[in-house]
């Protein structure tokens, strides 16, 4: 038996109803989406942000990475400036921790380079002194870099000239002197005359009191042209001197030209450069013969035949001598170009007759080489060679001539 069917008029209301309750759960889901949609967003916004702070954070790190790179590469340029690394030093990470350690190393290194400056100024200070006392030319010629490799006994062995020079009868003069004032007196001689040697490649040996010693190592026209350029600098001080009411002053010069031994003599404590031989003493010795002939430069005969422009120069011979502690005879030559006017024009005029004067000797024509002697001083009445051999001629006329007698006049004193 079937159901009874519901009335027509049910049937809208109930529809009604169900559509109803469609509509309140689609509000209820379009409530739950909003709400859905809200956090969603809300964390999307939140996530956003984390995101966009994480990337300032890291645009920020490079950076600041970069101003470390930028940082070393200042070090390296000398540019660098600590405040440059002041935000990034303030960072709590590894970062800031390097960057800490940077600028405190480069802080150290700054420091340890202007400590080094000062060293550095202060050895440089340290080798000038020393150069004072043994020169860098000396280190050049032993072949060393600095004085700290320079060893007792070192030394060098060349054939070069040498140079001996001195004030004459500077004892004399220094009596009537304080010890502060012959101080004084052969600093500024030697001030005066010694820039002279260096001028012309040669170097200082060592200072003797009022003189010194030098060698010249490349070429016998320096030794030369180095002791007439002194006496043209000797003559200026004197005339100095003799403005302040001084008496003038004499200097002779000897040069010789021969192997030499150059080196470091002394003992362990207490060592200096000095320049030893038979060439070295016999330098020494023609200066001594410029007193003894009145002359102010006095060179060997190996002097002039090793010179490479003798046509620069002019030479009166003078004399074939035998020097204390030698057994041969040296040739003599007086370099006329450190003469003053007149004397050098009329002992260049006198030349002729010095020669034959000379050759007259020789021959032991002693009468004529008299006569011709006498007609020399004449002409020159200041000429103290010929005034030597004039007292010479007068001995050996007086005295009678010795049994091995040949002409060479033999030096028993220095």
């Amino acid at each position: 038996m079937t159901s009874p069917e519901q009335p027509p008029q049910e049937q809208p209301i109930s529809t009604l109803h169900d559509l109803m309750q469609k509509v309140e759960m689609l509000e209820d889901e379009q409530n739950s989406l909003e709400i859905l949609l809200e956090i969603v967003t809300e964390h999307s916004t939140e996530l956003e942000n984390q995101i966009h702070q994480q990337n300032l954070e890291m645009q920020r790190y490079i950076q600041q990475v970069e101003k470390l790179t930028d940082a070393a590469i200042a070090v390296k340029d000398n540019t660098f400036d600590p405040s440059s690394l002041t935000d990034v030093a303030e960072r709590d990470d590894q970062l800031g921790g390097l960057a800490r350690v940077f600028t405190e190393m480069v802080a150290t290194i700054k420091t340890r380079e202007q400590e080094l400056v000062v060293l550095n100024r202060h050895l440089e200070e340290l080798l000038s002194a020393y150069g004072r006392f043994v020169p860098h030319a000396y280190l050049k010629f032993l072949k060393k870099k600095s004085i700290i490799e320079v060893q007792l006994g070192d030394h060098i062995s060349k054939e070069m000239a040498i140079m001996f020079s001195d004030i004459r009868s500077f004892t004399m003069l220094s009596e009537k002197m304080t010890p502060q004032e012959s101080f004084d007196f052969i600093n500024a001689f030697l001030k005066c005359v010694s820039p002279e040697i260096h001028n012309h490649n040669g170097l200082i040996v060592k200072y003797l009191g009022d003189g010194l010693m030098a060698i010249f190592p490349d070429s016998v026209d320096d030794a030369v042209l180095a002791g007439i350029a002194k006496f043209r600098q000797f003559r200026e001080y004197n005339h100095t001197r003799q403005a302040k009411g001084y008496p003038l002053l004499n200097l002779g010069i000897g040069i010789h030209v021969g192997h030499v031994m150059m080196g470091i003599v002394g003992e362990t404590n207490r060592i200096e450069g000095d320049a030893l031989s038979g060439s070295v003493t016999l330098a020494a010795r023609l200066e001594g013969l410029t007193k003894y002939y009145g002359v102010s430069l006095l060179v060997s005969d190996e002097v002039v035949q090793r010179l490479q422009h003798p046509e620069r120069f002019q030479f009166r011979f003078l004399d074939r001598a035998i020097v204390k502690g030698r057994t041969e005879a040296v040739t003599v030559y007086e370099v006329l170009n450190a003469e003053i006017e007149p004397v050098r024009s009329l002992k260049l005029q006198t030349i002729p007759l010095f020669e034959q004067a000379y050759q007259q000797y020789c021959n032991r024509d002693f009468v004529t080489a008299k006569e011709t002697f006498e007609h020399i001083l004449q002409i020159n009445p200041d000429d103290k060679t010929v005034i030597l051999y004039l007292e010479r001629v007068q001995h050996l006329l007086n005295q009678g001539l010795p049994a091995d007698w040949n002409g060479v006049w033999i030096f028993t004193q220095k």
